[in-house]
């Protein structure tokens, strides 16, 4: 593993439990100021590594993550208009995602093996999670059904670069797993809001949903252009 990567890691990973730590001891103040520092950091990273900056990494990239910033603060306030309203900022990160992830890879009837196996997996899921949430949702029955929608359309389009072969390897470690986390994270989230209502597993949440994001970021640095990467273009260069 090349020596910036490990520093990467082991600075987002800090940053992490950190803020982990502080949602078991209960310290709000240290609690909020560290779940607010890892999506920027994660930024940084990105835009340290694109020898093009802006050029280089897809704008959809940095305003997903702008719209994750927001959500993050918007969701460390209490009452269900911050939490609607994060629900809409993360819907604005799964949209940017999944227009990027279409971008590189456009779905086609003959490559799409992997879409087909990851919409058959997301349809199950949330079929079970709806039912499970659905006598405790009230007014949020159409919003989570509609966030539903919109992130497996995200998780579907990650799971569809592993088609193209020039992207596979960084779908399969990258993108497919931080798509999968997302996934798991605001499954765990809404579950813990309508259902479990355990401080504690606030933990889990984050520690998925920081999983999530720096796949997926990781997976981002290493793409070298934002042109299609369909296996029909498999001479483009990342």
């Amino acid at each position: 593993m090349h020596l910036v990567e490990k520093k990467r890691i082991l600075i987002f990973s800090i940053i992490l439990l950190a803020h982990c730590l502080f949602i078991y001891l209960g310290m709000d103040a240290a609690r909020t100021l560290t779940k607010l520092l890892l999506v920027p950091i994660l930024a940084l990273f990105l835009f340290a590594s694109a020898k093009n900056k802006m050029d280089t990494v897809n704008r959809l990239v940095y305003f997903g993550l702008l719209f994750s910033f927001l959500g993050d603060l918007l969701l460390i306030q209490y009452g269900d208009f911050f939490f609607l309203s994060g629900m809409l900022a993360f819907t604005g990160t799964h949209i940017c995602n999944s227009i990027y992830f279409f971008k590189l890879n456009p779905v086609s009837i003959s490559g799409g093996r992997a879409a087909l196996l990851a919409a058959a997996i997301l349809m199950i899921i949330t079929i079970v999670v709806l039912g499970m949430l659905n006598p405790y949702l009230g007014i949020f029955q159409l919003p989570v059904i509609i966030y539903m929608l919109i992130i497996s359309s995200m998780a579907i389009l990650a799971a569809n670069t592993a088609s193209a072969p020039l992207l596979k390897h960084i779908a399969l470690q990258c993108f497919i797993p931080g798509a999968a986390l997302f996934v798991l994270s605001d499954g765990m989230l809404a579950m813990n809001k309508f259902l479990y209502h355990q401080p504690l597993l606030d933990i889990a949440v984050m520690l998925t949903y920081g999983g999530a994001q720096y796949f997926l970021v990781n997976g981002f640095m290493q793409i070298k252009s934002d042109k299609p990467y369909s296996p029909k273009q498999v001479n483009k260069i990342i």
